[in-house]
């Protein structure tokens, strides 16, 4: 398996996790804010899921620039993501 759907599979515990705390929050406290976490955190998973399926399946189409590309990318997420899932876990 290669290194970007291995991030991309890191994204989508982060964002599940993710979710699933502002979910709860959203039950408790019925904000828009909370509502609006919860589209955005959505649609990010989606697109994790989308891109770990397409690197998975299209493996040999990639080129090592498309790859690095990946990398970088997939990786910024990442550490955004556990930055964000740090940040709520202690709140």
């Amino acid at each position: 398996m290669e290194f970007p759907v291995i991030l991309e599979l890191i994204n989508v515990a982060l964002l599940l996790f993710l979710l699933s705390v502002y979910i709860q929050n959203y039950r408790q406290m019925k904000s828009t804010f909370c509502s609006g976490l919860i589209v955005f955190a959505f649609l990010l998973l989606l697109q994790n899921i989308f891109a770990a399926y397409f690197h998975f399946v299209q493996l040999d189409f990639y080129t090592a620039e498309a790859m690095q590309h990946a990398i970088l990318v997939s990786g910024a997420q990442t550490a955004g993501l556990l930055a964000l899932a740090w940040v709520t876990w202690r709140e």
